[in-house]
């Protein structure tokens, strides 16, 4: 007697079941996306004991006539696909003819449809996968369909869904990424006669609204990025709007929810460093992209996708976020508790920010010996000529930070310029002169910059005041050249007129190996000799002379830091160590047109808010503040 077997209809239906039917919020999501797929403007739920009990959901969809209301039940019966053609172009939602045999072989199910053009609809009930009635009724135009008694026919399941408040948590999760992806649609969900979800049709900006508030609405960016026949738009959220989970992260293919690690990944990167890795930025993100460039069946539930080129889709929306992050003015403002001095308030700037690492404190950099500003800073070619990605301050964030150019009434007073002395108390008015130092005319005609215990530029802006971190406000603009420089291969390089060895440990030495290709690409000319020696013949244009050994070290320490804090990207991190190391210092003193430059190629990078670590570079104090701290009114 044969072993193998055919199993009946009935069963194959109950295991199939398994991956489509997991939880009521299951069934929801099956019958709301079949009606979707017949046209529905109006979708209503109504849910009881959770789903288990019942769940009801009609459409005002285009019905169907008796015949195809049976069909509808066998298995792989479905009207949105006919040949393998037609697999690799899937514009609809359901296309599997799975969902209503699964559940009606595990629940009971009463189904009533009718087209505009008929008199009387049809009525279908199916129990345990068996047609119970087939008969003509009245009823409304579209479709309603009653499931009753859910996984009654195996008990085992039942006992596995978890209680009525995590299993409608999860019904009102799927009903609230249709109505995110369909706003045109109206949708309605209620449980045990309390309406919970009632979204009537309109513009995206109206559904956020209906779905969250006000609040919410403001915390969100427009967002938009095209390239390669790919369009991601929508929104995402501010970085202060940040949550500790990704409940509010939305991401929509051809009108379908996505799940995609990857892709999530792409955004958040997007960020960079302006959150914690325990924060998740809100999105409502859609992307439209050719049927035949992604593979939807993958998986029964579809929330999964494969795409032909994912690393197109990753950095589009990776710069997409930059493009949108940066084009909005995100410098945090501070407020100043009653009772600080203006000491205390210029020695907490770097707390202002508690979600960014503080640990980090700068020492006091030993003045260099006497020579052009431009030899110190590698010969101007890698800092005052190489631009950011804007090419220069973006005119629109100019205007917003400093507004028109004023003439010349803008500076009230005008300390000399001197010396300075980073220890004075700032309260003294005898050295005021010597720990502020002004910006020349042609500077002062924008803003009106100063330095300030060398460390901080501060600049009258059209809502305040802003400051600037000058070493983390460097740090990120060196940061940004290198990833540039490594990118393209074509590094800002100076040789040396002769090499300098450098003694160097096995383990400096694998190193070096291992990231060598990346440092050449940054400007780095080395040769590996036999034995532990290691010849510099070229530096990057802003090593400063007679610390190319010493720099090249230091990157070698901070890369391997950052490796064992867990930071990963051999490019990033090595961008981010060499910006450390080679930036200008707390404490390091600069004359009036390297202020400007640095602001300048400041808002010229693509984030000026955040250094590489994270760590804030520009500090607003508004107006409203001051004249609070003053006492003005008007």
């Amino acid at each position: 007697m044969s072993r193998i077997h055919r199993l009946p209809e009935s069963l194959a239906n109950k295991i199939a079941a398994g991956e489509v039917v997991q939880r009521p919020e299951s069934v929801v999501k099956e019958i709301v996306e079949n009606a979707l797929d017949a046209g529905a403007t109006q979708v209503a739920v109504v849910v009881r004991n959770a789903g288990k009990s019942l769940i009801y959901i009609s459409d005002n969809g285009v019905g169907m006539d008796e015949e195809d209301a049976q069909t509808a039940f066998l298995r792989h019966a479905t009207s949105k696909i006919a040949t393998s053609e037609d697999l690799d172009r899937i514009m609809t939602l359901g296309f599997r003819g799975e969902a209503l045999a699964a559940i009606a072989s595990v629940a009971q199910v009463e189904l009533k449809t009718r087209q505009a053009d008929q008199e009387l609809g049809t009525q279908v009930r199916v129990e345990n996968g068996q047609v119970l009635e087939v008969s003509r009724t009245a009823c409304e135009p579209g479709t309603s369909i009653a499931i009753k008694n859910l996984f009654f026919s195996v008990p085992a399941r039942r006992k596995f869904l978890k209680s009525n408040a995590t299993e409608f948590k999860h019904i009102v999760e799927v009903m609230q990424r249709f109505a995110l992806c369909y706003p045109e649609v109206a949708f309605t969900l209620s449980d045990d006669d309390s309406v919970v979800l009632n979204v009537a049709p309109g513009t995206m900006e109206e559904r956020i609204g209906a779905i969250y508030n006000s609040e919410m609405m403001n915390a969100l960016l427009p967002f938009e990025a095209i390239g390669d026949g790919i369009r991601a738009s929508g929104f995402i959220g501010r970085p202060n709007f940040a949550r500790k989970s990704r409940s509010d992260q939305y991401m929509f293919l051809n009108g379908r929810h996505i799940s995609s690690k990857l892709l999530s990944h792409a955004i958040f990167t997007g960020y960079e460093h302006l959150m914690d890795a325990q924060s998740y930025p809100p999105y409502v993100v859609f992307l439209e992209i050719d049927p035949e460039r992604v593979d939807v069946n993958v998986h029964p539930t579809k929330s999964e996708v494969k795409f032909d080129d994912e690393n197109a889709i990753y950095h589009l929306l990776r710069d997409g976020t930059r493009a949108t992050l940066s084009s909005h003015n995100l410098t945090p403002a501070m407020t100043m508790p009653a009772g600080d001095t203006a000491e205390s308030v210029i020695a907490a700037l770097r707390f202002a920010l508690p979600q960014y690492d503080r640990a980090e404190t700068f020492p006091t950099a030993t003045p260099a010996p006497e020579r052009k500003r431009e030899e110190a800073w590698g010969g101007g070619a890698g800092y005052r000529n190489e631009r950011g990605s804007g090419g220069g301050m973006n005119n629109d964030t100019f205007r917003e930070l400093f507004g028109e150019p004023r003439g010349t009434d803008t500076a009230q007073i005008t300390p000399p310029s001197g010396g300075t002395d980073a220890h004075s108390d700032f309260t003294s008015g005898a050295t005021i002169q010597q720990q502020v130092r002004p910006l020349d005319a042609h500077a002062e005609e924008h803003a009106g910059l100063w330095q300030i215990h060398n460390k901080y530029i501060m600049s009258q802006i059209r809502s305040g005041v802003m400051i600037v971190d000058q070493h983390v406000a460097h740090e990120r603009i060196l940061y940004e050249q290198a990833l540039r420089s490594m990118k393209t291969s074509m590094p800002m390089s100076q040789q040396l007129l002769f090499p300098l060895e450098m003694k160097s440990s096995p383990v400096e030495i694998a190193l070096l190996r291992e990231i060598r290709t990346d440092l050449m690409g940054l400007g780095f000319d080395i040769s590996l000799e036999k034995g532990e020696r290691v010849m510099i013949t070229g530096v990057p244009n802003d090593v400063r002379p007679g610390q190319e050994g010493e720099i090249l070290r230091e990157l070698l320490d901070q890369y391997q830091e950052y490796q064992r804090m867990g930071m990963t990207g051999q490019r990033d991190l090595i961008a981010a160590s060499f910006a450390c190391r080679a930036s200008i210092k707390a404490g390091d003193p600069l004359t009036e047109p390297e202020m400007l430059n640095l602001v300048e190629q400041l808002f010229a990078t693509s984030m000026p808010y955040v250094c590489p670590h994270g760590r804030p570079i520009v500090i607003r104090v508004d107006l409203a503040e001051l004249d609070r701290r003053f006492g003005r009114t008007s």
